[in-house]
């Protein structure tokens, strides 16, 4: 599963050349619903904006997400985050 930031089509193509099938959700998704799709990975993607900023609301969605033992891992923005 991919957090969308700001997500560039590069890195979807990237993820497709190894054969991983890639659901992307905005930014806001909860961690419920991510959870309920059952990935098996979460990547945070880069992005335009303010990591202080996209933090506000991501922060507390990506914790979640890190309780629930699901791997995370970001590129960029999403690294920062």
């Amino acid at each position: 599963m991919a957090i969308d930031y700001g997500i560039k089509k590069n890195q979807l193509r990237c993820f497709s050349d190894i054969n991983c099938s890639v659901t992307v959700v905005p930014a806001n998704y909860s961690a419920e619903k991510i959870i309920k799709l059952k990935p098996d990975g979460i990547f945070l993607s880069n992005g335009p904006g303010d990591p202080a900023a996209t933090g506000k609301y991501a922060i507390p969605i990506i914790q979640e997400l890190i309780k629930n033992n699901l791997p995370v891992f970001g590129i960029c923005l999403g690294h920062q985050i």
